[in-house]
């Protein structure tokens, strides 16, 4: 969603454009301008694009490719948190039926699914992964930033074997 410019003309552009789409849809208009806002600024780190992880490798003299891929997979776990804004949006804290109890669960299971697909995408957790190990925790993290205790319980049941195997494996 974003073409490399400054933040505030691809806010601009993103509202003109992507915004009414998603009002369609019937998200509030407050999360969608959220939403856009926020893939607008992922495409800073983000290939193709990538702007601010390029100029980061040409201070940190680095293959900017690398770089740009680096930064997207540390980054990814960003790229749920739109998601999470539109399917819950007590999140943001201005819906008109907000609940504290919705807040809560929200929370703690985008915290816990944002931190399970870095884990998966950095592809260590307590001791290096393996790639189906990355595979799986990658699939339980989607059911931890889903709202809704149902979908944590089955995200937690996915990845309650990869938390078992890390503890006991053998170096």
């Amino acid at each position: 969603m974003g073409a490399g410019i400054p933040t505030t003309a691809t806010y601009i552009i993103l509202v003109a454009v992507a915004a009414p789409a998603l009002a369609q849809l019937g998200i509030e208009p407050l999360v969608a301008h959220f939403f856009v806002f926020y893939y607008g600024v992922l495409a800073d780190i983000t290939p193709p694009v990538a702007l601010a992880a390029y100029a980061a490798s040409g201070i940190a003299k680095s293959n900017p490719f690398k770089t740009g891929n680096t930064a997207f997979r540390l980054g990814i776990a960003k790229a749920l948190v739109p998601f999470v804004f539109v399917y819950s949006p007590s999140l943001l804290l201005i819906t008109g039926e907000f609940q504290t109890d919705q807040l809560l669960i929200t929370l703690a299971g985008t915290l816990i699914g944002i931190a399970l697909i870095g884990i998966a995408f950095s592809g260590y957790w307590f001791r290096n992964l393996k790639s189906y190990e990355q595979i799986i925790i990658g699939i339980g993290s989607l059911f931890f930033v889903a709202p809704g205790t149902g979908s944590m319980i089955v995200g937690f049941l996915i990845i309650l074997p990869m938390l078992f195997l890390q503890f006991n494996k053998k170096d």
